[in-house]
């Protein structure tokens, strides 16, 4: 009878823990994507699962587009940092882990595997100018990554870069190419002609 008492108690301990968590004052809930959805609460978003339970806990880094939501896609979502002013991006995995680290000016979420992103250089002259400081060049391209970091095509530059937190905030590097199928890109070129690349994995 004992033995009947605690395996009871023990599936009723169960069942309570399985379904304990509820969400409560969500502000926003998106519809899940890739098994994930995101929900917004004080301005920070986390994502649960297919039950409802929150797997990836309320964050302030998750980048929310313009007129969107978070989604992960590829299994990837766009986070972003700021260093020294300036805001950079990267990537969380569906375990919301950083596992492409922020170091793009400018990123977009993943398509079919690929994101295409900018990239800033940082070069050493060896020089020092009048103020006895050392003059630095700064340049960026535009890149197609895959879901680890590795440059799949190189789209377009090196440009040069004014790199300063005002500029960057007033005048960022922007993207110029769409994807128009799972491995075509089309890039826009200064001359207003565009360049079709085919994307291999």
């Amino acid at each position: 009878m004992k033995r009947y008492i605690l395996i009871t108690l023990l599936l009723a301990s169960i069942s309570f823990h399985t379904n304990a968590q509820v969400l409560t004052k969500i502000d926003k809930v998106t519809l899940l994507q890739e098994g994930l959805g995101g929900v917004e609460k004080g301005g920070e978003w986390g994502f649960i699962d297919s039950n409802g339970i929150l797997v990836i806990n309320y964050r302030k880094d998750i980048v929310v587009p313009s007129g969107g939501t978070p989604t992960f896609s590829s299994g990837m979502c766009l986070i972003q940092e700021v260093t020294d002013g300036i805001t950079f991006y990267g990537y969380i995995n569906t375990k919301g882990e950083k596992v492409i680290p922020a170091e793009y000016l400018v990123a977009t979420p993943f398509e079919n595997g690929y994101a295409r992103v900018i990239k800033y250089y940082k070069e050493d002259t060896g020089t020092i100018n009048a103020l006895g400081k050392n003059i630095v060049n700064y340049s960026y391209n535009e890149l197609v990554i895959n879901t680890k970091n590795k440059t799949i095509q190189h789209l377009r530059g090196p440009y040069h870069l004014l790199f300063d937190r005002l500029h960057i905030q007033q005048n960022p590097p922007v993207i110029t190419s769409t994807f128009i199928s799972d491995n075509l890109i089309a890039v826009r070129e200064n001359d207003n002609t565009y360049t079709i690349y085919k994307l291999g994995k």
